[in-house]
């Protein structure tokens, strides 16, 4: 992960910490019926959800079977917090999804 922007060869397996933090920077404690959801898309208005996956113990953890059927380039990929009370804050909007090509598969 760079700047937000994930490049991820096709079928490999992928983790990364997710932390969300208030505007001056502080560490925000989840709730336990807190959902934090990445969504993957091949554009921002593309109906078609390419992968989706919620994201647990603050860990993003992408399976070689999550990617390894994807055409190789360019999506795009936000984070959504939906908080037990209703409250909804995208605290990663769309940034660059690369499915990378691979050699050894």
């Amino acid at each position: 992960m760079n700047d937000n922007n994930i490049s991820l060869i096709r079928g490999d397996s992928g983790q990364f910490s997710i932390t969300v933090t208030d505007m001056n920077g502080k560490e925000v404690a989840l709730n336990d019926d807190d959902v934090l959801t990445f969504t993957v898309r091949k554009t921002v208005r593309n109906p078609n959800i390419v992968l989706q996956k919620i994201i647990t113990g603050g860990e993003l953890t992408i399976n070689p079977s999550d990617t390894e059927g994807l055409t190789f380039g360019a999506y795009i990929y936000d984070i959504e917090l939906k908080r037990a009370d209703g409250y909804v804050d995208t605290i990663i909007p769309p940034h660059e999804f690369l499915v990378l090509e691979e050699v050894t598969y």
